[in-house]
């Protein structure tokens, strides 16, 4: 895992232990250089599929849409909301933050 993704994740487990209290299914951090899943607190198959699909596919479709529309402007957060879950992403530069309510 990046050494300053690690750090990122130490420095903010307060707020991770806060939103998973809430009324949250789970999360995932992954390492956006990579792909890989750096934390999550679901199991490893679950966790790839989200970021596959979340953070691969969709998150890179909005990106594009977002600096075609405006090449000056950058995507900060996304929210998709389904008949089960709602899934709010937080992509940055290192990582991409996905949880699942």
């Amino acid at each position: 895992m990046n050494r300053a993704l690690e750090d990122v994740i130490h420095r903010h487990a307060a707020n991770t232990d806060r939103i998973t209290a809430e009324n949250t299914l789970g999360y995932v951090v992954s390492d956006n250089t990579t792909g890989n899943v750096a934390a999550t607190s679901f199991d490893n198959t679950s966790a790839q599929g989200i970021v596959k699909h979340m953070n691969g596919i969709l998150v890179g479709i909005v990106q594009s849409a977002i600096r075609d529309l405006d090449p000056t402007n950058k995507l900060c957060y996304l929210r998709v909301q389904t008949r089960k879950f709602e899934y709010l992403v937080a992509p940055e530069d290192l990582f991409t933050i996905t949880v699942l309510q």
